[in-house]
């Protein structure tokens, strides 16, 4: 089983996107995804976009990280 924490897009540059993730900028790919925009949230493995979420699915995601993490 893989955890992918959601990132939230803020620059779109060709098929490469810069993504906010944990308050860090990391650089990924777009190749196996259309139609993104500034400020969707999406799943990330590998470096790769592998999905889009609702902010709402995002938000509940990063919710139960920071609960398990304060564990």
């Amino acid at each position: 089983m893989c955890l992918t924490i959601p990132g939230k897009i803020k620059r779109i540059s060709g098929k490469t996107a810069v993504i906010e993730q944990n308050n860090k900028l990391r650089k990924i790919s777009l190749a196996i995804l259309d139609k993104l925009k500034i400020g969707d949230w999406i799943l990330v493995l590998n470096n790769m976009a592998v999905e889009k979420i609702s902010s709402l699915e995002a938000k509940k995601i990063i919710n139960l990280y920071k609960y398990e993490q304060s564990k």
